[in-house]
């Protein structure tokens, strides 16, 4: 439970009710702890404050949205993993995001020119800029011109519908409505949780969609938090229809990864779209390639102090395998034969690689099941996955 509630600010906003509080949850610390950082008596708790302080939780419409003990592993999580998958993103939107804290994370990436920031809600920015200026602090950011992540050179943020902005500028025949706007090489979509009615024509109509694919670059990389992750006795969610939208637009690759460290009751998802199968490669980076990677992209702080609190390379190798859940559901969908047939090969220790590689651009069977085979044993080497 929590202890010490107190409510920071209550507003609603033209589009939706917002409560800041902040609170102890009793299951992580205890408010003995706190009390004691507060004091200078030496002990541990009073030489690391930062450790034991109360929570900041903010809440939209009632649903807890970002914590000040979990937002660090979402936005990193939501972030790192797309721009990574990217060569050399040096321009990358953001659809949401009113918080800040994706634009902190996107701005730690030296190759970043530019970076254009569209949420509705503009009085929610700028209560999050006074009560969770956390999320937005670019102070200790070497490279950053701002102290507030908000007013760094690179940023632009709009107060706009971000669904329509991206149609009215990339939808099937309009991309040369605005020539001064360039593609994209990462969209972050950091927006309502999916089962909102607000993102419902997600799955409805695919303008939209088309529109991210347009306004992306070849190389492009998308990704966007889906919801709470799928479990083995739930249906067939929502975003099924979500993912084969975005393969009939024409993404080649499409991955789906958890993260379960983000303050919230259970696992979220993410869904990575790749315009291009040949990013792939960068997705499947092993842990050295990508410990240099963020070592030779993420910028240091005039502190010292990592400028990435949770995300490095073994986060990274977490992301690469999609959960079994995901495989379940994928072949719940429809009866698929190639389901059936893996599962049946798996067992009798013999593989076959076209049978499982259908062509579909997500395919969760394929991910998880791909083994080494060596030809010359004639035996399954590994079940490590490896991509092929």
């Amino acid at each position: 439970g929590f202890e010490m509630k107190k409510q920071l600010a209550f507003v609603e906003t033209k589009y939706q009710n917002v409560h800041f509080y902040e609170a102890i949850n009793t299951r992580f610390r205890s408010v003995a702890s706190y009390e004691k950082s507060l004091s200078k008596d030496g002990s541990y708790e009073s030489l690391h404050p930062e450790l034991f302080r109360q929570d900041k939780i903010v809440f939209l419409d009632g649903d807890s949205q970002s914590s000040l003990y979990g937002e660090a592993v979402y936005h990193e999580g939501l972030v790192h993993a797309a721009m990574l998958t990217h060569p050399n993103p040096k321009r990358v939107a953001i659809i949401g995001g009113g918080e800040g804290a994706t634009l902190r994370e996107v701005l730690k990436h030296k190759t970043v020119q530019e970076v254009v920031m569209i949420d509705i809600d503009g009085e929610f920015v700028q209560l999050c800029r006074k009560y969770l200026p956390e999320w937005s602090d670019c102070s200790d950011l070497v490279g950053s011109t701002a102290p507030s992540c908000f007013d760094d050179d690179r940023a632009r943020v709009y107060f706009e519908d971000a669904f329509q902005w991206f149609i009215d500028r990339f939808a099937a025949g309009k991309r040369h409505a605005d020539p001064e706007e360039d593609f994209f090489d990462v969209i972050i979509m950091d927006a309502c949780d999916p089962t909102n009615d607000f993102v419902t024509k997600l799955y409805v109509d695919s303008t939209f969609v088309w529109s991210i694919y347009n306004g992306l670059s070849e190389s492009g990389v998308f990704v966007a938090q889906i919801g709470r992750s799928s479990s083995h006795t739930g249906g067939i969610d929502e975003t099924q229809m979500f993912k084969r939208m975005f393969e009939e637009v024409g993404f080649e690759s499409m991955h789906i990864y958890d993260e379960g460290h983000s303050g919230f009751y259970e696992p979220w998802s993410h869904l990575v779209a790749l315009k291009s199968a040949a990013s792939r490669k960068l997705w499947y980076r092993n842990s050295a390639q990508t410990e240099i990677e963020i070592q030779k992209r993420i910028s240091t702080t005039y502190s010292g102090k990592p400028a990435l609190l949770y995300f490095d390379a073994s986060v990274m190798s977490s992301y690469q395998l999609p959960d079994k859940v995901h495989e379940d559901v994928y072949c719940r969908l429809q009866e698929r034969r190639e389901c059936k047939a893996a599962w049946e090969m798996i067992k009798n220790h013999t593989i076959d690689v076209e049978i499982i590689n259908t062509g579909h651009a997500f395919n969760p069977l394929y991910e998880r099941n791909i083994l080494h085979y060596e030809p010359n044993e004639g035996s399954i080497q590994s079940r490590v996955f490896v991509w092929l």
